[in-house]
């Protein structure tokens, strides 16, 4: 080997350990920016989980402290609580539990109109106090009775009465007697409130001697908290004082899972303790009113709260030291410097003898290939993952548009190409029902089935959700087109089987054909799709070919989907109400709330105009609240025992307060929970969800009943009168209207009613229309009947006519 081989390997391997290294520092570089990209959304989701915690918290608070306010016996209580009576003190006691068990209430007061805390009290002798936490107050109210009616109140049991002296937080009270003075000035009577929004206002931070921490830390920021005020309106709607609630900084903090959290409310003066706060965060950090830009991760989040006056906010900042701890952060460190020592030994070990430089050349040329090949591998992954769908593997809508568009373009004169846009008709219920992971299984099987039937020559693609299209070559006119559709339809009805679950949910399909529907593949894709919601509208588990017109029949549906919301906001709804019968004595002993809406532009129209669409808008939950506090006051109205069934949709069970809601409605109407009865269908138990059994028992604690709707028609029935007991069954109308021809029909609602009389639950038959039908609803056991033979459905001013009539309470 001669010198200039010799200089001409000195070179080479030098090179090459340079780019090598160049490589390496590029590399970790990369990977180092995507371990930060990682940390920083783990950081991200850590913070929005904390947030939700948080605000869960303080809704619970605030929905609370606003429940108390509406209870006719805390609008009546007197200076000492001494006119409670059973009803009101577990009535209270209650709402109170309700608030004790949530980890940000102290104290909770109620302050008379006329509270002064300089003033002396005239039965105790002592400066006035609020009423204090409720769970003290019929043993204060007891004890203040007692005093008055004492010839000699100076003896009166102090410990009974009130706190030790030292425990008495005069400087609270006195923020107390502000509050207070800021509501008689504002809201003197409940017309100044502009509908919910209920004034709260709050104290800037002050000092309590009520948390337990203090005792163990001494530190004053252990016993930090504020107050928060809400007004108390008489039956007159006059100004009657107020209840208020401390919430401590120190017991908001355990909220908390770190020191890296700060809650804060600029607008009362308030920021969570952090003198247990991590000292390697930034000093202006404190302000806490933005996020601190010498971190790696810091963020404001925004709690959405329903406070009029104050904003309040998450402060989250993580150390920079956690992200360097990262392990990930630690790997791509590790692994460059390892690299680096590597190609450093190599290179020196080159150098040393003509052999190691011919191998190390070797090496290079192999360790080149093996980088191209993982270049090219890795390109084509990642323009893989650009035009296809990763749950599928379906071509997603970047491609298929560019497909389309070249199929369009490289079509001959008599060809013809069919856009199917495919939609699964029951993907949602399968999802809030069994979980995300059966459901993205559920679409990998859709794909498959649809790849399947659509055969070689056409193209699947999944465009975002359940929502699907296939491109097909038309060479034997338009029908191609309905075939497949059909074939597709038929094909997604059968019974798929996910992690031992059997799942039926069909498909609808619009279809769109060029040249005649359009010139482009954007107004083929629109024209499919509306005729996709024609598909829909008319049943489901159909195919539509677009017609002229169906762009003006959307325009509508939307039209009405931004009325419908006004008109919840404007109650242009109206309920009349169906009776119920005894069914052997014809006695009246109930109603059945409906719900109609009175447009303005359409006239009255049926649930079923409607309700679909509320429940898909979200705009259910103020409707179905509407409805409950409607039916609540028209009920209390009607003489006794006459009952009144409110019907619950499936979706009102995904709010954490329902059983809150129909507390507050009763409430505030004054009907006996025993004259309320929940309809809810089998869909509302169809997961078997341990949150909505939870609810369904939170309602019967009330003493409300609940009734199982439309028996009969879903897959197991049977097997949810074991999860839980209902106290009403009602059979559905398909089967009462074929009781007169069917045999079947006739056995099968016997049973029901011979079933529930059993488990000890009333039965229904829906649907009674004529003479015979009552007849054999009656002799099958039936014990109550509904339908038009009794009464149709009537608006609630023809009801006193009804009840002002004794032989009218029967059919």
């Amino acid at each position: 080997m001669n010198a200039f081989r010799r200089a001409a390997g000195f070179v080479v391997i030098l090179l090459t350990g340079a780019a090598t290294l160049a490589a390496l520092h590029i590399d970790a570089q990369r990977n180092f920016a995507l371990a930060k990209e990682r940390y920083l959304e783990n950081s991200q989701a850590a913070s929005r989980a904390t947030a939700k915690t948080v605000e869960d918290a303080l809704r619970a608070v605030y929905e609370n402290v606003r429940t108390l306010t509406y209870l006719p016996s805390v609008q009546n209580l007197d200076r000492h609580g001494t006119n409670l009576g059973d009803e009101g003190r577990a009535t209270i006691q209650q709402i109170y539990n309700n608030l004790a068990n949530n980890v940000s209430i102290s104290e909770v007061y109620f302050l008379p109109l006329d509270f002064n805390p300089d003033r002396f009290d005239a039965v105790t002798g002592k400066l006035e106090e609020p009423i204090l936490q409720f769970d003290q107050l019929i043993v204060n109210a007891k004890a203040r009775s007692e005093a008055a009616a004492d010839a000699k109140p100076g003896k009166l049991d102090q410990n009974a009465l009130v706190r030790p002296p030292e425990e008495i937080e005069t400087y609270e009270y006195h923020e107390l007697a502000k509050q207070l003075a800021w509501l008689k000035m504002n809201y003197p009577n409940s017309s100044a409130i502009d509908g919910l929004n209920v004034p709260i206002i709050g104290t800037k931070e002050l000092i309590t001697c009520d948390n337990t921490d203090f005792i163990h830390t001494g530190n004053d920021a252990d016993r930090s908290g504020f107050i928060l005020s809400v007004p108390v309106f008489g039956g007159d709607g006059s100004l009657r004082g107020s209840v208020s609630a401390i919430m401590l900084t120190s017991a908001l903090r355990k909220l908390l899972p770190s020191n890296d959290y700060v809650i804060v409310n600029s607008g009362y003066g308030f920021e969570s303790d952090q003198h247990k706060m991590s000292t390697a965060l930034a000093a202006d950090s404190r302000a806490f009113t933005a996020a601190d830009p010498n971190l790696i991760y810091s963020e404001v989040i925004p709690l959405s709260l329903n406070d009029p006056r104050s904003a309040w906010r998450l402060w989250a900042g993580f150390p920079n030291s956690r992200f360097d701890n990262n392990l990930d952060v630690q790997s791509v460190r590790q692994f460059e410097l390892a690299g680096y020592a590597a190609v450093a030994v190599v290179t020196l070990l080159a150098l040393a003898c003509w052999y190691a430089i011919g191998r190390t050349m070797t090496m290079q040329v192999e360790a080149a290939e093996t980088l191209e090949r993982r270049v090219e591998e890795r390109t084509a992954e990642i323009q893989h993952l650009a035009t296809h769908d990763i749950l599928t593997g379906l071509p997603n809508r970047g491609l298929l548009a560019e497909t389309m568009d070249e199929a369009l373009r490289s079509l001959r004169d008599c060809e013809k190409l069919a856009v199917h846009c495919v939609d699964l008709d029951r993907f949602k219920p399968v999802n809030d029902t069994l979980g995300h992971p059966i459901g993205d299984e559920l679409l990998g099987a859709v794909a498959k089935r649809l790849k399947q039937h659509a055969g070689e020559t056409a193209m699947v693609a999944r465009i975002g959700g359940d929502e699907f299209v296939i491109l097909q070559l038309l060479l034997d006119g338009n029908d191609e087109a309905g075939v497949l559709a059909s074939r597709v339809i038929h094909a997604l009805s059968d019974d798929f089987f996910i992690q031992s679950h059997k799942i039926n949910i069909g498909g609808s399909i619009g279809i769109a054909v060029f040249p005649d529907d359009g010139q482009n593949s954007e107004t083929l894709i629109r024209n499919a799709d509306l005729a996709l919601y024609k598909a829909k509208m008319e049943g489901r588990g159909t195919c539509r070919s677009f017609e002229p017109g169906m762009d003006a029949r959307l325009q509508e549906r939307r039209q009405l989907e931004s009325e419908l919301a006004l008109g919840v906001k404007k109650e242009q709804f109206v309920l009349h109400y169906q009776p119920l019968h005894d069914a052997k004595t014809s006695q009246l002993t109930g109603f059945e709330a409906l719900v109609r809406w009175d447009h303005p532009r359409l006239g009255l129209l049926p649930p079923s105009e409607f309700i679909q669409l509320a429940e898909e808008t979200g705009v259910i939950d103020a409707l179905g609240e509407w409805i409950m506090r409607r039916a609540c006051a028209d009920a209390v109205k009607w003489p006794l025992p006459v009952k009144v069934a409110v019907n619950l949709s499936p979706a009102q069970f995904k709010q954490q307060g329902l059983p809150l809601q129909v507390a507050a409605a009763l409430a505030a109407s004054g009907l006996l929970p025993s004259r309320l009865e929940l309809e809810i269908t089998e869909s509302v138990l169809l997961a078997n969800n341990e949150n909505t059994l939870n609810t369904l028992h939170s309602l019967r604690d009330l003493g409300i009943s609940i009734a199982m709707d439309d028996f009969g028609t879903g897959y197991s029935s049977l097997s949810y009168l074991r999860s839980f007991p209902f106290n009403r069954i009602k059979i559905d109308r398909s089967f009462v209207s074929l009781m007169c021809e069917s045999s079947e029909s006739r056995a099968i609602v016997k049973a029901v009613a011979e079933l529930g009389t059993t488990l000890g639950m009333t039965t229904t038959a829906e649907g009674v229309e004529t003479e015979d039908q009552y007849r054999l609803v009656k002799e099958n056991g039936c014990t109550d009947v509904q339908g038009w033979y009794f009464g149709r459905p009537m608006p609630v001013s023809e009801l006193h006519a009804l009840f002002e009539q004794p032989e009218a309470l029967t059919a």
